[in-house]
């Protein structure tokens, strides 16, 4: 199966740079493992316009949007290995063959191990203030600070949300009642009732497809991109969670409509 260009990575990123290069009537096969990394929050907060839709409602409408293109292609699977010639192996067997590639495959979220967190990550469990941090306003927060950095970055953006904080260095537990927090266990059983929390969760980049290639890396594992989107590897462009040190919704959508026009630049020229 041959393609103009293969977008890897069906999120929000890869969906709008699929968008805006099937608009320019590019040939464009997406490839989408359906594993956002932001499915359990209930609201992308702070997205102009979306502010109250949820992540997999807007990725459904971009879906939807994507498909009314005559030139995009949209194939539910997971990419193996993506080749610098242009070549993209799926794990099903299926080779596609193109002129770029995008790849858009975000990254997952390493939050503590603590027990219970894991069930209320995305909800009750939040990293990004500004991301969450209005729909919490008021509410009994608590911090589990990684560090003394992390903590002079994030508690004075928090106390600017709510009266009622409380920050913890070291927690045993998280007890949960119909799906919410309720308290936080200190390691001494002590319980502080709390609504939520907000801990470190440093992304972590979805690349064991890629990672074989020569890629400029910046920052922790981010790879190095130019205005429009383009690597180090020619033919290669990336955009979303994997090139922005502080990801959301709205920096995976201009990244990747930034890819897409670096790619129809270079395509168009050649």
């Amino acid at each position: 199966m041959d393609a103009d260009v293969v977008v890897v990575g069906g999120g929000s990123a890869g969906l709008q740079a699929a968008l805006t290069l099937g608009r320019m009537r590019w040939d464009v096969v997406v490839v989408d493992a359906g594993e956002p990394s932001n499915a359990p929050a209930h609201a992308i907060g702070g997205l102009l316009g979306a502010h109250d839709v949820g992540p997999l409602d807007l990725l459904a409408t971009g879906r939807a949007q994507v498909a009314e293109l005559p030139s995009v292609r949209l194939v539910d699977g997971e990419v193996a290995r993506v080749e610098a010639g242009g070549e993209v192996a799926l794990t099903d067997g299926t080779v596609l063959a193109a002129r770029a590639v995008v790849v858009a495959t975000g990254a997952r979220y390493a939050f503590p191990d603590v027990a219970g967190m894991a069930d209320l990550w995305g909800t009750s469990v939040i990293h990004c203030p500004f991301c969450h941090g209005w729909e919490v306003r008021d509410a009994r927060v608590g911090v589990l600070v990684a560090n003394e950095e992390h903590a002079g970055h994030i508690v004075p953006l928090l106390r600017r949300l709510c009266a009622d904080l409380e920050v913890f260095y070291d927690v045993a537990s998280l007890r949960a009642q119909d799906g919410s927090l309720r308290a936080v266990v200190l390691p001494d059983g002590t319980e502080v009732a709390r609504d939520v929390l907000f801990v470190a969760a440093p992304p972590i980049p979805r690349d064991a497809a890629f990672a074989h290639l020569p890629l400029e890396r910046t920052g922790p594992g981010l790879l190095a991109i130019d205005a429009f989107g383009r690597t180090s590897v020619g033919g290669v462009y990336a955009a979303g969670d994997l090139v922005v040190p502080a990801p959301a919704v709205v920096m995976a959508l201009a990244t990747g409509q930034r890819a897409a026009v670096g790619v129809t630049r270079d395509l168009a020229a050649a």
